[in-house]
């Protein structure tokens, strides 16, 4: 019982506090409006559902698959805040896309229950710190709690915004049992509360999404992939891949914008090859917008954006390598940024856009050559990125993109490299990894060709360059490239 009353504190602090703070559903000035769907806030019906998900989680650990770290009492729980947070030993994946997935979940149990964007924050934060003070007999994890607040915190805002797309309480029949479905696959927890609130299958004349007017692009992109080593490029790996690329939004039509009423969301999986199924994963939300100038067709915005990149790589089955070429991730990351449009006349037939971001890294991630850590085979640490897309696309149907993108991961926090493993716990090691610094260059190639205005043929060529440096160890270079050959449609 003290387990659950101390634990639901944290959470009973962030309902307190997202119920002390206005900030207002509407404005004016910004297109996308609040006004379609008024959802009154119910700070604690969201801190008891981040609360009993936790609870969930911790149940099925403990009783169904009996796992150790389960095994929670008053003890550890002391033990937990006795040696204060530590970097943890979890394999690639679990830390810096299952943790942020777990994030968003709580960031959603918030923002379903009538809760702003900033006001849903500190529930992912809540939900994070329960979980690793009190919900696992180990030391809380320092990358567990970035990773699942600020991770977090963008892929619950993106999800939130994607399963609105597709509520519609004017439906009915089968066709409103897939809505809620597609809806409830992309939120679960506002799934569940429009379960508990009867919104799931109440009929109205109105649409009663959260959004309105919103301009969207969505492209499924399904075709083979070949990835291989630069030196050995005849020994590579063939891959069914399937790309969803989102565009949110329209970061030109008001003179500003607030948190993510425009976003870029890429999500990347491969089948059939022994790579990972989660190939890729990119995001970039803005949380502020000003269109600083325009002329004519151009036009130019800035703004502070929110980042989460995810790459990940697997060994061929006879390659002569021990670790996988790549790993980057960015899981708390911001910066600045700029965009520019110049949109096609019946004079001038070329659209031509282009992005620049640069990025504060607060916790990142690059594949080691040398750590093998219980799980972890990868460098924690900080650092930053850069980041610039650029193209042109004549008479809306043939295009060219390039894209470029710069992460600089510092492992700050090492171990001594004379140590004796067989006389150290690695889990109390709390160690980012090995001391040095990656960095992952990636540069893509695309030219496409548009088919009927929806569908969509796509060349596209990517270099992946890895050049870590390490303080006790030789260091090392990699070179990756992959073809892509992909038929789209536009949804």
């Amino acid at each position: 019982m003290r387990i659950l009353v101390l634990s639901g504190l944290i959470l009973l602090l962030s309902a307190q506090w997202s119920w002390g703070q206005h900030f207002p559903m509407t404005d004016s000035r910004n297109y996308i409006s609040d006004t379609t769907l008024f959802t009154p806030r119910n700070p604690w019906r969201a801190a008891a559902e981040v609360f009993g998900l936790n609870m969930a989680v911790w149940a099925f650990d403990r009783y169904m698959l009996n796992e150790d770290f389960a095994r929670i009492n008053g003890s550890t729980i002391k033990s937990n805040f006795r040696k204060g947070p530590v970097w943890d030993t979890d394999k690639f994946s679990t830390n810096l896309f299952s943790h942020p997935y777990h994030g968003s979940l709580y960031f959603n149990a918030a923002r379903s229950n009538g809760m702003n964007f900033w006001q849903s924050i500190p529930f992912s934060a809540g939900g994070s710190l329960m979980w690793e003070f009190f919900m696992e007999a180990e030391p809380p994890s320092i990358n567990d709690m970035l990773a699942t607040t600020f991770g977090g915190v963008e892929l619950g805002e993106i999800t939130y915004r994607l399963s609105d797309l597709f509520i519609d309480n004017r439906s009915s029949g089968m066709e409103r049992v897939g809505r809620e479905v597609l809806a409830g696959v992309l939120s679960p927890v506002r799934a569940l509360n429009r379960i508990i609130t009867g919104e799931a299958w109440r009929h109205s004349t109105s649409k009663g999404r959260t959004y309105s007017k919103v301009p969207i692009n969505f492209i499924v992109s399904m075709g083979p992939r070949f990835l291989a080593e630069q030196e050995h490029s005849k020994h590579g790996t063939t891959s069914l891949n399937i790309d969803f690329r989102l565009d949110y939004g329209n970061p030109f039509h008001d003179e500003f914008y607030l948190p993510y009423e425009w976003f870029q969301f890429r999500f990347g999986i491969d089948l059939f090859s022994t790579q990972p199924v989660v190939s890729q994963v990119n995001a970039v939300g803005a949380l502020w917008g000003k269109r600083i100038w325009s002329k004519g067709p151009r036009a130019l915005t800035a703004g502070i954006f929110q980042h989460f990149d995810y790459y990940d790589s697997e060994l061929r089955t006879n390659s002569s390598r021990k670790v996988a070429p790549y790993r980057i991730s960015e899981a708390a990351a911001l910066g600045g940024g700029l965009i520019y449009y110049k949109e096609s006349t019946p004079d001038d037939k070329v659209d031509v856009f282009a992005e620049f971001y640069t990025t504060g890294v607060a916790l990142g991630a690059s594949v080691s050559d040398y750590l093998k850590l219980e799980e972890r085979d990868y460098n924690l640490g900080s650092g930053y990125s850069v980041k610039l897309y650029t193209g042109l696309a004549y008479n809306k149907r043939w295009g060219l993109l390039l894209d470029l993108e710069n992460y600089h991961i510092f492992t700050w926090k090492g171990y001594d490299p004379d140590i004796d493993w067989n006389t150290i716990d690695p889990a109390t090691l709390n160690v980012q990894g090995d001391t040095g610094n990656a960095r992952l260059t990636v540069f893509s190639t695309k030219l496409f060709y548009m088919i009927k205005n929806r569908w969509n043929i796509v060349l596209s060529n990517r270099y992946f360059s890895r050049r870590t440096h390490y303080k006790y160890y030789d260091d090392i270079e990699s070179s990756t490239y992959d073809v892509m050959l992909s038929l789209g449609v536009r949804i």
